[in-house]
Protein backbone atom coordinates (compact mmCIF):
# COMPACT_ATOMS: atom_id res chain seq x y z
CA UNK A 1 0.00 0.00 0.00
CA UNK A 2 1.44 3.01 -0.72
CA UNK A 3 -0.34 6.61 -0.34
CA UNK A 4 -1.53 8.03 2.72
CA UNK A 5 -2.47 4.59 4.18
CA UNK A 6 0.79 3.64 3.59
CA UNK A 7 2.94 6.43 5.29
CA UNK A 8 0.38 5.48 8.52
CA UNK A 9 1.49 1.55 7.98
CA UNK A 10 5.04 2.87 8.40
CA UNK A 11 4.55 4.71 11.25
CA UNK A 12 2.11 2.42 13.00
CA UNK A 13 5.50 -0.39 12.31
CA UNK A 14 7.84 2.32 13.44
CA UNK A 15 5.83 2.84 16.57
CA UNK A 16 5.55 -1.03 17.48
CA UNK A 17 9.35 -1.89 16.66
CA UNK A 18 10.64 0.58 18.33
CA UNK A 19 8.01 -0.19 21.45
CA UNK A 20 9.71 -3.54 21.54
CA UNK A 21 13.08 -1.92 21.44
CA UNK A 22 12.11 -0.26 24.96
CA UNK A 23 10.60 -3.61 26.37
CA UNK A 24 14.45 -4.98 25.74
CA UNK A 25 16.09 -2.88 26.96
CA UNK A 26 14.16 -2.32 29.93
CA UNK A 27 14.67 -5.99 30.36
CA UNK A 28 18.47 -5.37 30.17
CA UNK A 29 18.11 -2.59 32.78
CA UNK A 30 15.90 -5.06 35.29
CA UNK A 31 18.31 -8.24 34.31
CA UNK A 32 21.95 -5.68 35.08
CA UNK A 33 22.99 -7.68 38.26
CA UNK A 34 21.36 -11.45 37.76
CA UNK A 35 24.00 -13.64 37.52
CA UNK A 36 24.42 -15.48 34.04
CA UNK A 37 22.58 -12.50 32.33
CA UNK A 38 23.36 -11.97 28.58
CA UNK A 39 22.54 -8.60 26.89
CA UNK A 40 20.00 -8.52 24.69
CA UNK A 41 19.15 -6.26 21.96
CA UNK A 42 16.15 -6.14 18.92
CA UNK A 43 17.12 -6.98 15.37
CA UNK A 44 14.95 -4.62 13.36
CA UNK A 45 15.07 -5.45 9.38
CA UNK A 46 13.77 -2.75 6.83
CA UNK A 47 10.26 -3.93 5.41
CA UNK A 48 9.24 -5.42 1.59
CA UNK A 49 9.35 -2.64 -0.99
CA UNK A 50 6.74 -2.21 -3.03
CA UNK A 51 7.17 -1.94 -6.75
CA UNK A 52 5.08 1.59 -7.75
CA UNK A 53 5.73 3.95 -10.82
CA UNK A 54 8.69 5.97 -9.83
CA UNK A 55 10.10 2.31 -8.30
CA UNK A 56 10.66 0.53 -5.29
CA UNK A 57 9.07 2.46 -2.29
CA UNK A 58 9.96 1.34 0.99
CA UNK A 59 7.20 0.27 3.48
CA UNK A 60 8.61 0.82 6.60
CA UNK A 61 10.67 -1.17 9.41
CA UNK A 62 9.83 -5.02 11.22
CA UNK A 63 11.61 -6.22 14.40
CA UNK A 64 12.68 -9.53 13.35
CA UNK A 65 14.07 -11.41 16.42
CA UNK A 66 15.73 -10.50 19.96
CA UNK A 67 19.29 -12.03 20.06
CA UNK A 68 21.47 -12.18 23.18
CA UNK A 69 25.42 -11.06 23.32
CA UNK A 70 27.10 -14.65 23.12
CA UNK A 71 30.48 -15.90 22.25
CA UNK A 72 31.25 -19.38 21.90
CA UNK A 73 34.95 -19.44 21.77
CA UNK A 74 35.07 -17.14 25.40
CA UNK A 75 32.54 -19.14 27.39
CA UNK A 76 34.09 -22.39 26.52
CA UNK A 77 37.75 -20.54 27.64
CA UNK A 78 35.55 -19.30 30.64
CA UNK A 79 34.74 -22.85 31.46
CA UNK A 80 37.44 -24.73 30.88
CA UNK A 81 39.77 -22.07 32.88
CA UNK A 82 36.94 -22.78 36.03
CA UNK A 83 37.30 -25.96 36.09
CA UNK A 84 41.14 -25.51 36.04
CA UNK A 85 41.07 -22.88 38.72
CA UNK A 86 38.68 -24.81 41.07
CA UNK A 87 40.91 -27.57 40.62
CA UNK A 88 43.76 -25.48 42.63
CA UNK A 89 41.00 -23.54 45.00
CA UNK A 90 40.24 -27.09 46.24
CA UNK A 91 43.56 -27.96 46.25
CA UNK A 92 44.73 -24.87 47.86
CA UNK A 93 42.46 -25.08 50.44
CA UNK A 94 42.89 -28.68 51.63
CA UNK A 95 46.67 -27.43 51.91
CA UNK A 96 45.87 -24.75 53.72
CA UNK A 97 44.06 -27.31 56.24
CA UNK A 98 47.13 -29.62 55.97
CA UNK A 99 49.78 -26.91 57.17
CA UNK A 100 48.01 -25.90 59.96
CA UNK A 101 47.80 -29.58 61.18
CA UNK A 102 51.43 -29.81 61.40
CA UNK A 103 51.74 -26.95 62.83
CA UNK A 104 55.14 -26.32 62.97
CA UNK A 105 56.02 -22.87 62.71
CA UNK A 106 55.12 -22.10 66.35
CA UNK A 107 57.45 -24.30 67.78
CA UNK A 108 55.45 -26.79 68.88
CA UNK A 109 55.37 -29.52 66.11
CA UNK A 110 57.65 -32.71 65.73
CA UNK A 111 60.57 -31.51 65.18
CA UNK A 112 60.87 -29.64 68.45
CA UNK A 113 58.96 -32.68 70.04
CA UNK A 114 61.84 -34.90 68.29
CA UNK A 115 64.73 -32.66 69.71
CA UNK A 116 63.13 -32.78 72.85
CA UNK A 117 63.09 -36.41 73.02
CA UNK A 118 66.62 -37.23 72.29
CA UNK A 119 68.05 -34.21 74.67
CA UNK A 120 66.17 -36.31 77.45
CA UNK A 121 68.13 -39.79 76.33
CA UNK A 122 71.35 -37.61 76.45
CA UNK A 123 70.31 -36.08 79.64
CA UNK A 124 69.53 -40.00 80.85
CA UNK A 125 72.64 -41.13 79.28
CA UNK A 126 74.71 -38.66 81.64
CA UNK A 127 72.54 -39.85 84.60
CA UNK A 128 71.54 -43.06 84.04
CA UNK A 129 69.95 -43.55 87.65
CA UNK A 130 68.73 -40.25 87.95
CA UNK A 131 65.02 -40.81 88.57
CA UNK A 132 63.86 -36.82 87.31
CA UNK A 133 66.04 -37.69 84.07
CA UNK A 134 63.83 -40.89 83.38
CA UNK A 135 60.54 -39.65 84.51
CA UNK A 136 61.75 -36.61 81.98
CA UNK A 137 61.83 -39.06 78.70
CA UNK A 138 58.90 -40.64 79.63
CA UNK A 139 57.00 -37.22 79.39
CA UNK A 140 59.06 -35.79 76.74
CA UNK A 141 58.73 -39.03 74.64
CA UNK A 142 54.89 -38.99 75.29
CA UNK A 143 54.71 -35.39 74.49
CA UNK A 144 55.89 -36.69 70.88
CA UNK A 145 53.73 -39.80 70.89
CA UNK A 146 50.80 -37.54 71.05
CA UNK A 147 51.46 -34.85 68.43
CA UNK A 148 52.23 -37.78 65.95
CA UNK A 149 48.69 -39.54 66.61
CA UNK A 150 47.46 -35.78 66.49
CA UNK A 151 48.98 -35.65 63.14
CA UNK A 152 48.08 -38.80 61.88
CA UNK A 153 44.73 -38.54 63.41
CA UNK A 154 43.75 -34.89 61.95
CA UNK A 155 45.16 -36.15 58.57
CA UNK A 156 42.59 -39.20 58.37
CA UNK A 157 39.69 -36.74 59.82
CA UNK A 158 39.80 -34.01 57.09
CA UNK A 159 40.12 -37.49 54.90
CA UNK A 160 37.09 -38.13 55.98
CA UNK A 161 35.94 -34.34 55.39
CA UNK A 162 37.10 -34.35 51.64
CA UNK A 163 35.14 -37.71 51.65
CA UNK A 164 32.39 -35.71 52.53
CA UNK A 165 32.55 -32.93 50.32
CA UNK A 166 32.80 -35.28 47.18
CA UNK A 167 29.21 -37.61 48.13
CA UNK A 168 27.56 -33.72 48.12
CA UNK A 169 29.24 -33.11 45.06
CA UNK A 170 27.98 -36.22 43.43
CA UNK A 171 24.24 -34.90 44.57
CA UNK A 172 24.52 -31.36 43.32
CA UNK A 173 26.40 -32.34 39.99
CA UNK A 174 22.82 -35.14 39.36
CA UNK A 175 21.10 -32.01 39.93
CA UNK A 176 22.67 -29.64 37.53
CA UNK A 177 22.90 -32.44 34.88
CA UNK A 178 19.08 -32.76 35.37
CA UNK A 179 18.04 -28.86 34.51
CA UNK A 180 20.01 -28.76 31.72
CA UNK A 181 18.32 -32.01 29.91
CA UNK A 182 15.49 -30.14 30.87
CA UNK A 183 16.47 -26.85 29.61
CA UNK A 184 16.99 -28.40 26.17
CA UNK A 185 13.48 -29.99 25.74
CA UNK A 186 12.12 -26.38 26.80
CA UNK A 187 14.75 -24.75 24.50
CA UNK A 188 13.60 -27.15 21.77
CA UNK A 189 10.00 -26.24 22.01
CA UNK A 190 10.49 -23.08 22.21
CA UNK A 191 13.06 -21.54 19.53
CA UNK A 192 11.72 -21.41 15.95
CA UNK A 193 14.59 -20.96 13.79
CA UNK A 194 15.09 -17.10 12.97
CA UNK A 195 12.18 -15.49 14.86
CA UNK A 196 12.35 -16.83 18.34
CA UNK A 197 14.99 -17.41 20.52
CA UNK A 198 14.92 -18.92 23.90
CA UNK A 199 17.83 -15.95 25.10
CA UNK A 200 16.63 -16.22 28.97
CA UNK A 201 16.57 -20.13 28.97
CA UNK A 202 20.24 -20.37 27.45
CA UNK A 203 21.56 -18.10 29.71
CA UNK A 204 20.00 -20.20 32.85
CA UNK A 205 21.72 -23.42 30.76
CA UNK A 206 25.18 -21.57 30.15
CA UNK A 207 25.03 -20.95 33.64
CA UNK A 208 24.54 -24.33 34.63
CA UNK A 209 27.27 -25.33 32.68
CA UNK A 210 29.37 -23.11 34.64
CA UNK A 211 28.31 -24.40 37.44
CA UNK A 212 29.18 -28.07 36.72
CA UNK A 213 32.25 -26.92 35.33
CA UNK A 214 33.76 -25.87 38.86
CA UNK A 215 33.16 -29.60 39.90
CA UNK A 216 34.44 -31.12 37.11
CA UNK A 217 36.74 -30.77 33.30
CA UNK A 218 33.39 -31.20 30.76
CA UNK A 219 33.39 -30.58 27.33
CA UNK A 220 30.36 -29.91 25.13
CA UNK A 221 28.76 -28.74 22.10
CA UNK A 222 25.25 -27.06 20.75
CA UNK A 223 23.48 -29.30 18.42
CA UNK A 224 22.63 -26.70 15.61
CA UNK A 225 19.14 -28.20 14.24
CA UNK A 226 17.81 -28.21 17.82
CA UNK A 227 19.92 -26.05 20.14
CA UNK A 228 20.39 -29.10 22.60
CA UNK A 229 23.95 -29.34 24.04
CA UNK A 230 25.62 -32.28 24.68
CA UNK A 231 27.95 -32.81 27.50
CA UNK A 232 30.79 -34.99 28.15
CA UNK A 233 33.72 -35.84 30.74
CA UNK A 234 36.99 -37.68 30.00
CA UNK A 235 36.71 -37.10 26.51
CA UNK A 236 33.76 -38.72 25.47
CA UNK A 237 31.61 -40.54 28.32
CA UNK A 238 28.14 -38.06 28.20
CA UNK A 239 26.31 -36.38 30.81
CA UNK A 240 23.55 -35.02 28.88
CA UNK A 241 22.17 -36.57 25.39
CA UNK A 242 20.18 -34.11 24.57
CA UNK A 243 17.37 -34.47 27.02
CA UNK A 244 18.81 -38.02 28.49
CA UNK A 245 20.81 -37.49 31.54
CA UNK A 246 23.50 -40.25 33.06
CA UNK A 247 23.67 -39.51 36.68
CA UNK A 248 26.69 -40.47 39.08
CA UNK A 249 26.63 -41.90 42.23
CA UNK A 250 29.16 -43.05 44.86
CA UNK A 251 29.72 -46.12 47.17
CA UNK A 252 32.11 -47.18 49.63
CA UNK A 253 35.76 -48.67 48.24
CA UNK A 254 36.02 -51.96 50.57
CA UNK A 255 40.25 -51.27 50.72
CA UNK A 256 40.50 -48.19 51.19
CA UNK A 257 37.24 -47.22 53.09
CA UNK A 258 36.55 -44.09 50.68
CA UNK A 259 34.13 -42.86 48.44
CA UNK A 260 34.52 -44.03 44.80
CA UNK A 261 32.62 -41.93 41.92
CA UNK A 262 31.02 -43.76 39.73
CA UNK A 263 29.04 -43.06 36.33
CA UNK A 264 25.78 -44.84 34.78
CA UNK A 265 24.50 -45.64 31.66
CA UNK A 266 21.03 -46.47 31.28
CA UNK A 267 21.25 -49.88 31.11
CA UNK A 268 22.67 -50.03 34.80
CA UNK A 269 26.10 -50.65 34.18
CA UNK A 270 28.54 -48.35 36.15
CA UNK A 271 32.19 -47.23 35.64
CA UNK A 272 34.57 -45.96 38.02
CA UNK A 273 35.57 -42.59 37.54
CA UNK A 274 37.18 -41.48 40.60
CA UNK A 275 41.00 -41.19 39.72
CA UNK A 276 39.93 -40.23 35.96
CA UNK A 277 38.44 -36.87 36.16
CA UNK A 278 40.29 -34.06 35.68
CA UNK A 279 39.86 -30.03 36.77
CA UNK A 280 37.32 -28.91 39.04
CA UNK A 281 36.71 -29.17 43.02
CA UNK A 282 36.34 -33.14 42.39
CA UNK A 283 39.77 -33.96 41.03
CA UNK A 284 41.35 -32.10 43.30
CA UNK A 285 39.53 -33.49 46.75
CA UNK A 286 40.54 -36.94 45.18
CA UNK A 287 44.31 -35.89 44.39
CA UNK A 288 44.73 -34.44 48.21
CA UNK A 289 42.48 -37.28 49.72
CA UNK A 290 43.96 -40.15 47.93
CA UNK A 291 47.64 -38.94 46.81
CA UNK A 292 49.13 -35.68 49.00
CA UNK A 293 47.49 -37.31 52.23
CA UNK A 294 47.64 -40.58 51.12
CA UNK A 295 51.57 -40.05 50.83
CA UNK A 296 51.85 -37.69 54.24
CA UNK A 297 50.60 -40.25 56.23
CA UNK A 298 52.88 -43.13 54.50
CA UNK A 299 55.65 -40.90 55.06
CA UNK A 300 54.57 -40.19 58.96
CA UNK A 301 53.84 -44.11 59.53
CA UNK A 302 57.55 -44.81 57.97
CA UNK A 303 58.90 -42.26 59.95
CA UNK A 304 57.26 -43.80 63.30
CA UNK A 305 57.99 -47.27 62.43
CA UNK A 306 61.86 -46.24 62.30
CA UNK A 307 61.82 -44.50 65.31
CA UNK A 308 60.41 -47.44 67.26
CA UNK A 309 62.43 -50.02 65.73
CA UNK A 310 65.56 -48.19 66.49
CA UNK A 311 65.22 -47.32 69.51
CA UNK A 312 63.27 -50.51 70.74
CA UNK A 313 66.35 -52.89 68.97
CA UNK A 314 68.76 -50.92 71.51
CA UNK A 315 66.37 -51.07 74.33
CA UNK A 316 65.09 -54.90 74.01
CA UNK A 317 68.87 -56.24 74.50
CA UNK A 318 69.99 -53.50 77.50
CA UNK A 319 69.05 -53.25 81.46
CA UNK A 320 67.42 -51.04 83.60
CA UNK A 321 68.47 -50.04 87.12
CA UNK A 322 68.14 -53.95 88.40
CA UNK A 323 67.08 -57.19 86.97
CA UNK A 324 63.25 -57.92 87.08
CA UNK A 325 61.15 -61.05 87.33
CA UNK A 326 59.10 -61.26 83.99
CA UNK A 327 59.01 -59.43 80.46
CA UNK A 328 55.79 -59.39 78.42
CA UNK A 329 56.21 -58.94 74.74
CA UNK A 330 53.46 -56.38 73.11
CA UNK A 331 52.53 -58.24 70.16
CA UNK A 332 49.84 -60.28 69.94
CA UNK A 333 51.16 -64.20 68.27
CA UNK A 334 48.54 -66.53 66.98
CA UNK A 335 50.58 -69.28 68.00
CA UNK A 336 54.21 -71.20 68.43
CA UNK A 337 53.96 -71.54 64.29
CA UNK A 338 54.46 -68.26 63.54
CA UNK A 339 57.53 -67.03 61.41
CA UNK A 340 60.05 -64.48 62.68
CA UNK A 341 61.07 -64.35 59.69
CA UNK A 342 57.75 -63.57 57.68
CA UNK A 343 54.53 -63.11 59.68
CA UNK A 344 55.79 -59.68 61.79
CA UNK A 345 55.67 -55.73 61.00
CA UNK A 346 59.06 -55.78 61.53
CA UNK A 347 60.00 -59.32 60.12
CA UNK A 348 62.18 -57.67 57.24
CA UNK A 349 64.63 -56.69 60.08
CA UNK A 350 64.98 -60.28 61.71
CA UNK A 351 68.63 -61.36 61.14
CA UNK A 352 68.61 -65.14 61.45
CA UNK A 353 72.02 -66.63 63.07
CA UNK A 354 72.21 -63.54 65.12
CA UNK A 355 72.13 -64.04 69.13
CA UNK A 356 71.23 -61.91 72.21
CA UNK A 357 72.07 -62.80 75.99
CA UNK A 358 70.19 -63.56 79.02
CA UNK A 359 71.49 -63.78 82.42
CA UNK A 360 69.89 -65.36 85.11
CA UNK A 361 70.12 -64.50 88.75
CA UNK A 362 70.12 -66.39 91.54
CA UNK A 363 68.30 -63.72 94.26
CA UNK A 364 69.39 -64.87 97.47
CA UNK A 365 73.16 -65.76 96.72
CA UNK A 366 73.82 -63.02 94.05
CA UNK A 367 75.30 -65.72 91.58
CA UNK A 368 74.61 -65.18 87.76
CA UNK A 369 74.77 -67.55 84.94
CA UNK A 370 74.92 -66.58 81.29
CA UNK A 371 73.43 -67.80 78.07
CA UNK A 372 73.68 -67.01 74.69
CA UNK A 373 70.42 -67.58 72.54
CA UNK A 374 71.19 -68.08 68.84
CA UNK A 375 68.56 -68.28 66.43
CA UNK A 376 68.84 -70.84 63.87
CA UNK A 377 68.38 -69.82 60.14
CA UNK A 378 66.23 -72.73 59.72
CA UNK A 379 64.68 -73.08 62.92
CA UNK A 380 63.12 -69.36 63.09
CA UNK A 381 59.40 -69.44 64.84
CA UNK A 382 58.37 -68.26 67.72
CA UNK A 383 57.61 -71.47 69.12
CA UNK A 384 61.83 -72.07 68.07
CA UNK A 385 62.59 -68.54 70.12
CA UNK A 386 60.18 -70.12 73.11
CA UNK A 387 61.79 -73.28 73.29
CA UNK A 388 65.58 -72.00 73.07
CA UNK A 389 64.58 -69.62 76.53
CA UNK A 390 62.53 -72.07 78.26
CA UNK A 391 65.53 -74.55 78.51
CA UNK A 392 67.50 -72.52 80.32
CA UNK A 393 67.95 -72.71 83.55
CA UNK A 394 65.68 -71.41 86.47
CA UNK A 395 63.78 -69.60 83.33
CA UNK A 396 60.41 -69.89 81.31
CA UNK A 397 58.80 -68.64 77.62
CA UNK A 398 55.54 -69.00 77.25
CA UNK A 399 52.57 -67.77 75.43
CA UNK A 400 50.25 -66.56 77.88
CA UNK A 401 46.43 -66.47 77.62
CA UNK A 402 46.59 -62.90 75.99
CA UNK A 403 48.57 -64.16 73.12
CA UNK A 404 51.81 -62.61 74.27
CA UNK A 405 55.27 -63.87 74.20
CA UNK A 406 56.27 -64.13 78.24
CA UNK A 407 59.81 -64.43 79.59
CA UNK A 408 59.65 -65.39 83.39
CA UNK A 409 62.34 -66.44 86.10
CA UNK A 410 61.71 -69.26 88.58
CA UNK A 411 60.57 -68.16 92.65
CA UNK A 412 63.83 -66.85 94.04
CA UNK A 413 65.71 -65.79 90.64
CA UNK A 414 65.69 -62.63 88.25
CA UNK A 415 66.84 -61.73 84.78
CA UNK A 416 68.18 -59.69 82.39
CA UNK A 417 68.90 -59.50 78.84
CA UNK A 418 71.70 -57.69 77.11
CA UNK A 419 73.63 -57.93 73.86
CA UNK A 420 75.61 -60.46 72.75
CA UNK A 421 78.94 -58.54 71.87
CA UNK A 422 80.74 -61.65 70.45
CA UNK A 423 77.46 -61.52 67.50
CA UNK A 424 75.28 -59.69 65.51
CA UNK A 425 72.10 -59.47 67.38
CA UNK A 426 69.03 -61.60 65.87
CA UNK A 427 66.65 -58.31 66.59
CA UNK A 428 64.20 -61.16 67.87
CA UNK A 429 63.09 -59.56 71.04
CA UNK A 430 62.52 -56.43 68.94
CA UNK A 431 60.34 -57.83 66.57
CA UNK A 432 58.44 -59.15 69.65
CA UNK A 433 58.55 -56.11 71.53
CA UNK A 434 59.46 -57.76 74.36
CA UNK A 435 61.61 -55.70 76.88
CA UNK A 436 60.53 -52.56 74.69
CA UNK A 437 60.28 -49.00 74.95
CA UNK A 438 57.35 -48.30 72.74
CA UNK A 439 54.60 -50.60 72.16
CA UNK A 440 52.33 -50.53 69.24
CA UNK A 441 49.30 -52.85 68.30
CA UNK A 442 49.99 -55.74 65.88
CA UNK A 443 48.11 -59.07 65.49
CA UNK A 444 49.25 -61.83 63.27
CA UNK A 445 47.19 -62.39 60.05
CA UNK A 446 45.76 -58.74 60.43
CA UNK A 447 46.96 -55.53 58.26
CA UNK A 448 49.34 -53.41 59.83
CA UNK A 449 48.99 -50.19 58.08
CA UNK A 450 49.66 -47.72 60.91
CA UNK A 451 51.83 -48.08 63.39
CA UNK A 452 51.08 -44.75 64.00
CA UNK A 453 47.40 -44.71 64.92
CA UNK A 454 48.84 -46.83 67.78
CA UNK A 455 52.14 -46.50 69.07
CA UNK A 456 52.76 -45.75 72.34
CA UNK A 457 55.02 -45.64 75.34
CA UNK A 458 55.09 -49.32 76.99
CA UNK A 459 53.20 -48.99 79.72
CA UNK A 460 55.01 -51.02 81.85
CA UNK A 461 57.70 -48.36 81.22
CA UNK A 462 55.46 -45.73 82.46
CA UNK A 463 54.44 -47.36 85.63
CA UNK A 464 57.69 -48.05 86.38
CA UNK A 465 60.60 -45.69 84.93
CA UNK A 466 63.71 -47.78 86.72
CA UNK A 467 63.28 -50.54 84.03
CA UNK A 468 63.92 -48.02 81.22
CA UNK A 469 67.49 -49.77 79.39
CA UNK A 470 69.88 -47.60 79.41
CA UNK A 471 73.21 -49.86 79.85
CA UNK A 472 74.37 -53.42 79.27
CA UNK A 473 75.50 -55.91 81.71
CA UNK A 474 79.01 -55.21 82.73
CA UNK A 475 81.80 -58.10 81.84
CA UNK A 476 81.05 -59.18 85.54
CA UNK A 477 77.62 -60.40 84.27
CA UNK A 478 76.37 -57.17 87.00
CA UNK A 479 74.10 -54.64 86.42
CA UNK A 480 76.66 -51.84 85.88
CA UNK A 481 75.55 -48.81 87.95
CA UNK A 482 76.08 -45.38 85.66
CA UNK A 483 76.11 -47.82 82.66
CA UNK A 484 74.90 -45.69 79.71
CA UNK A 485 75.46 -47.81 76.74
CA UNK A 486 72.41 -48.38 75.60
CA UNK A 487 70.86 -44.39 76.44
CA UNK A 488 73.92 -43.28 74.68
CA UNK A 489 73.24 -45.54 71.81
CA UNK A 490 69.65 -44.19 71.51
CA UNK A 491 70.96 -40.74 71.45
CA UNK A 492 73.12 -41.10 69.01
CA UNK A 493 70.88 -41.87 67.21
CA UNK A 494 70.07 -38.60 65.72
CA UNK A 495 72.89 -38.34 63.73
CA UNK A 496 73.33 -42.14 62.52
CA UNK A 497 72.51 -42.25 58.89
CA UNK A 498 70.18 -45.39 58.33
CA UNK A 499 70.55 -47.13 55.15
CA UNK A 500 67.27 -47.52 53.07
CA UNK A 501 65.44 -45.60 55.31
CA UNK A 502 61.86 -47.59 55.98
CA UNK A 503 62.25 -49.11 52.75
CA UNK A 504 62.14 -45.76 51.45
CA UNK A 505 65.70 -46.13 49.45
CA UNK A 506 66.89 -43.01 51.37
CA UNK A 507 69.99 -43.16 53.25
CA UNK A 508 69.27 -40.44 55.93
CA UNK A 509 68.76 -39.80 59.61
CA UNK A 510 65.58 -40.15 61.60
CA UNK A 511 65.29 -35.79 62.06
CA UNK A 512 66.53 -35.20 58.51
CA UNK A 513 63.47 -37.50 57.21
CA UNK A 514 61.26 -36.01 58.68
CA UNK A 515 62.84 -32.54 58.01
CA UNK A 516 62.67 -33.14 54.43
CA UNK A 517 59.14 -34.82 54.95
CA UNK A 518 57.68 -31.00 56.06
CA UNK A 519 59.65 -28.74 53.45
CA UNK A 520 57.56 -30.96 51.06
CA UNK A 521 54.53 -30.22 52.58
CA UNK A 522 55.66 -26.91 52.54
CA UNK A 523 56.41 -27.10 48.54
CA UNK A 524 52.80 -28.56 48.23
CA UNK A 525 51.05 -25.69 50.05
CA UNK A 526 53.16 -23.32 48.15
CA UNK A 527 52.59 -25.02 44.61
CA UNK A 528 48.67 -24.96 45.43
CA UNK A 529 48.77 -21.10 46.38
CA UNK A 530 51.10 -20.30 43.28
CA UNK A 531 48.96 -22.44 40.78
CA UNK A 532 45.44 -20.79 42.48
CA UNK A 533 46.88 -17.54 41.99
CA UNK A 534 47.80 -17.88 38.46
CA UNK A 535 44.60 -19.47 37.31
CA UNK A 536 42.39 -17.10 39.12
CA UNK A 537 44.22 -14.23 37.36
CA UNK A 538 43.70 -15.83 33.56
CA UNK A 539 39.75 -16.78 34.99
CA UNK A 540 39.72 -13.27 35.72
CA UNK A 541 40.94 -11.83 32.26
CA UNK A 542 38.21 -14.50 30.35
CA UNK A 543 35.25 -13.27 32.59
CA UNK A 544 36.39 -9.94 31.83
CA UNK A 545 36.54 -10.60 28.18
CA UNK A 546 33.04 -12.33 28.42
CA UNK A 547 31.50 -9.38 30.26
CA UNK A 548 32.75 -7.12 27.63
CA UNK A 549 30.53 -9.03 25.78
CA UNK A 550 27.14 -10.02 27.10
CA UNK A 551 27.72 -7.60 30.31
CA UNK A 552 25.07 -4.82 31.13
CA UNK A 553 26.50 -1.25 30.29
CA UNK A 554 24.39 0.88 32.01
CA UNK A 555 25.13 4.14 29.67
CA UNK A 556 24.78 2.53 26.81
CA UNK A 557 21.85 1.25 28.12
CA UNK A 558 20.70 4.59 29.29
CA UNK A 559 21.34 6.05 25.85
CA UNK A 560 19.83 3.31 24.31
CA UNK A 561 16.05 4.29 26.05
CA UNK A 562 16.45 7.84 24.55
CA UNK A 563 17.30 6.85 21.13
CA UNK A 564 13.94 4.94 20.99
CA UNK A 565 12.31 7.01 23.02
CA UNK A 566 12.68 9.82 20.31
CA UNK A 567 11.88 7.01 17.53
CA UNK A 568 8.50 6.65 19.21
CA UNK A 569 7.98 10.19 19.61
CA UNK A 570 8.83 10.46 15.86
CA UNK A 571 6.55 7.70 14.67
CA UNK A 572 3.80 9.26 16.90
CA UNK A 573 3.98 12.21 15.34
CA UNK A 574 4.35 11.00 11.72
CA UNK A 575 1.00 9.17 12.89
CA UNK A 576 -0.56 13.01 13.56
CA UNK A 577 0.71 14.33 10.16
CA UNK A 578 -1.08 11.72 8.38
CA UNK A 579 -3.91 12.25 10.64
CA UNK A 580 -3.91 15.79 9.72
CA UNK A 581 -3.77 15.00 6.04
CA UNK A 582 -6.51 12.81 5.87
CA UNK A 583 -8.84 14.99 7.61
CA UNK A 584 -7.45 17.54 5.26
CA UNK A 585 -8.55 15.08 2.43
CA UNK A 586 -11.50 14.57 3.34
CA UNK A 587 -12.94 18.40 4.20
CA UNK A 588 -12.52 19.11 0.71
CA UNK A 589 -15.74 19.69 -1.10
Amino acid sequence: MSGIGGALNIARWSLYSSQLALEVTAHNIANANTEGFSRQSLRIEPNYPLNVGPGQIGTGVKATEVVRAYDEFINEQVNLKKSEYYFWNAENGAMEEIETIFNESDGYGINKLLGDFWNAWGDLSNNSEGVPERESLINKTRSLVQVSKDVDYNLRAYQRNLDSNLRGAVDEINIIIEQVAELNARITSTEIDGSNNANDLRDRRDLLLGDLSEYMDISYYEEESSGQVMVYIMGGTPLVLGTSEYSLSYGNNVSTGFTNLYWNDNSGRQLDITQRIQGGKIAGWVDVRDNKIGSYLGTMNTLMEELVWQVNDLHSEGVGLSSVSSMVGNVEVSGPGDDLDTDFLFSDRLNAGGSFDIVVYDDATGNATRSTITLDPLNTTVGDLINSIDGLANLNAEIDADDHVHIYADAGFSFAITADETAESSHALGILGVNSFFTWDESVGQPMDDLTETFDVNAYVQNNSSIISAAYVDDNNQVSPGGNDVALGIFSLQDDVITDFGGSGVNTTIDSYYSSFVAQVGVDVQQASMNEKFNDTLLGQYTSRKESVVGINMDEEMASLLQFQHLYQASAKLITIVDEMMQALLSVK
